[in-house]
């Protein structure tokens, strides 16, 4: 009988959240039998579990969100820092499946751990019901050590449904801790339109003000007028 490779061993089974995977250096890249599954401990995907660079290829406990209002586990493929996601792993039949893309017939495939690390918010989102991605995220952010750039998914998905005093929030965290200026200048803006929107309009000007402080540390130079918002 055929040794079962990493994916079939580990998947479903390991009790950790998330995996490093480990690719032997002559290996094809999607050569599923090169690989071994290195588990990581935390609740998050943070680099203080990580062991060397947070970068490369993951895999991190998700789940399908479906129209029946109902969920199924899965595991999500993710490569970093772009958070590129092309795959999913699902059980059939008592074996693990690798298939391409988060959509099923009848759902989206989401992560069930934030990521603490700077990426597209539209991972955490399941247009079955986005709550569930929002709740993971709101989940994590009481966990988390390094909250902003779960603080930043979560506001980014608030703000999409509606829930504009919930993203000032998140928003607010997310600028209470230290970030690189073209972040500091996105949240800024977020934040700013996010007042208007809740007619805070003073606090909307101080984070136009800061926006333009934030422009000009990441470009060298204040903003145009046609930049302005």
């Amino acid at each position: 009988m055929q040794e079962q490779n990493a994916i079939q061993q580990v998947l479903f089974k390991s009790p950790a959240h998330s995996f490093r995977v480990i690719e032997e250096e002559s290996s094809e890249p999607d050569d599923l039998d090169a690989w071994s599954l290195c588990p990581i401990e935390g609740k998050t995907l943070a680099k203080e579990y990580v062991e060397g660079p947070f970068e490369g290829r993951f895999i991190v406990e998700g789940q399908i969100v479906k129209d029946s209002g109902t969920s199924e586990q899965c595991y999500l493929e993710v490569i970093l820092p772009e958070r590129i996601c092309e795959y999913r792993y699902v059980l059939i039949n008592g074996s693990v499946a690798r298939l391409r893309g988060r959509r099923t017939s009848d759902g989206t495939a989401i992560p069930s751990i934030a990521i603490e690390k700077f990426g597209v918010p539209q991972l955490f989102y399941a247009k079955e019901n986005p709550s569930v991605g929002i709740k993971v995220l709101e989940d994590a952010l009481r966990l988390a050590k390094e909250k902003k750039y779960v603080a930043y998914d979560l506001g980014m998905l608030l703000r999409e449904q509606k829930r504009y005093k919930e993203a000032i929030e998140a928003f607010t965290v997310l600028l209470s801790e230290e970030v690189a200026p073209h972040i500091a200048r996105t949240a800024y803006k977020e934040r700013a339109q996010l007042y208007t929107t809740v007619g805070q309009h003073e606090l909307a000007a101080k984070d136009k003000q800061s926006w333009s402080l934030a422009f000009e540390s990441a470009y060298g130079r204040p903003p145009a007028p046609e930049e302005l918002f």
